[in-house]
């Protein structure tokens, strides 16, 4: 990963995160002391204004160390126009009192984030990037002198859950990154976010070692659409560089509550899915990849590809790898629609990837529910679930039940 790519990934600095151990809370100590023995103020902070500026400096912190500890990029990023401090626990005259003072200390990093000049529009501007911040080695050496061990950072800082956990993009139409869209409050987005909170509640009390949980929003597409009823998209997406962004190694290493996991996989969710809907459940326990004559991975890229598009696909998608590649998409596609034969519909289905997912999601969320409610704690990961090895035996009965409910067929 190139650094440009490294410095587009990262962390927020959203200030939610903050000490809840005595190391923690000593770190945030040492570093007010440094800034303030380094500021060329006549007076000293009033009784409020102290509060305010120590509760900033201990929100920055562990921001920049729960980046600092994230797996697929160190930094973290924030705007710093004013208005992007309205309404937020720390103003913008706090922060520039505060990040100089840390980059001069040589605690940060520091990358100036970029605007532009709106041509249509005389005084105004056209969102850039934003400023990038990297924690450097002198705060990490502090870090770890007062304590501080970065593999378990979460028994040091306490991330408050998400409060918006609801979000909607528009299609993409062929941009790389969807537009998101307002959302208005109905009696829907609340019970959709109510479920949301609940999982989150209940997740909040683990302890979740060798990854990192701050929350799951649910993100929603095709917003824009006709006939858009909350019913596109619909995945829990886990906040931050949480566990879902680890390789399938690292996550089984993790423990929860001390305890070693297990993550149960629904085998070819999206087709067994589709399948179903079409009124043509297979067998639990078939392997639907599984055609005579083809390669597993030829299959399994020609029906993704297809569900991506909402149609057959007659030719292979760029991002196809080559032992794919190697195989005639139309022999592939013969081959599968003749094990398959209600792919053959696809196209006037009405079940592309949107709809497959949501319908997924909204399985998932139940099974998860259901464990929870047996206090097994389960962490989703789109179409697996990660859970105590104690509890594989009810995650997969879970699983099979509300797969078995939708008559879908099930494999794990």
């Amino acid at each position: 990963m190139s650094d440009y790519e490294k410095m587009s990934k990262g962390r927020m600095i959203s200030f939610n995160t903050n000490s809840c151990a005595p190391v923690s809370e000593a770190l945030a100590k040492s570093v007010i002391v440094a800034i303030q023995e380094a500021e060329s103020r006549k007076r000293a902070r009033r009784g409020c204004d102290q509060a305010t500026f120590e509760q900033a400096v201990d929100f920055i912190l562990g921001d920049l160390l729960k980046a600092y500890s994230g797996d697929s990029s160190q930094y973290a990023y924030r705007a710093e126009g004013k208005t992007n401090f309205y309404g937020s626990p720390v103003g913008h005259s706090t922060w520039k009192a505060i990040m100089p003072a840390l980059i001069d200390l040589g605690y940060i990093e520091y990358h100036k984030g970029s605007s532009h000049k709106n041509p249509f529009d005389e005084g105004s501007y056209i969102s850039g990037s934003a400023s990038r911040f990297l924690a450097t080695e002198s705060l990490i050496d502090l870090a770890e002198s007062t304590g501080i061990n970065f593999d378990t950072l979460s028994e040091y800082y306490f991330t408050e859950m998400p409060k918006s956990v609801l979000k909607l993009k528009a299609s993409k139409r062929g941009k790389l990154i969807a537009k998101q869209l307002p959302i208005a409050e109905t009696p829907r987005t609340e019970a959709l976010a109510a479920q949301v909170h609940h999982l989150n509640k209940y997740l909040s009390k683990q302890t979740l070692t060798g990854g990192s949980f701050e929350g799951y929003r649910r993100s929603f597409s095709n917003g824009e659409r006709a006939g858009f009823d909350w019913n596109q998209g619909g995945r829990l997406y886990a906040v931050g560089n949480s566990y879902q962004h680890l390789s399938g190694e690292r996550r089984a290493s993790m423990q929860i509550n001390g305890e070693p996991v297990v993550e149960v996989d629904v085998s070819a969710s999206h087709l067994s899915i589709y399948m179903g809907e079409m009124g043509h459940r297979a067998s639990d326990g078939i392997d639907l990849y599984a055609i005579d004559g083809v390669p597993r991975a030829a299959v399994k890229q020609y029906i993704a590809s297809s569900f991506g598009l909402g149609k057959l696909v007659n030719k292979w998608s760029v991002e196809a790898q080559a032992e794919v590649i190697a195989f005639d998409v139309a022999a592939v596609r013969g081959a599968v629609c003749e094990a398959i034969p209600c792919l053959v519909s696809l196209a006037d289905s009405g079940l592309d990837w949107a709809t497959l997912q949501y319908l997924e999601a909204e399985a998932l969320m139940e099974a998860m529910q259901s464990l929870h409610d047996q206090d097994i704690p389960a962490y989703g990961v789109h179409d697996s679930l990660i859970v105590p090895v104690s509890g594989e035996k009810e995650c997969r009965e879970a699983l099979t039940r509300v797969w078995r409910a939708r008559s879908w067929s099930i494999a794990l």
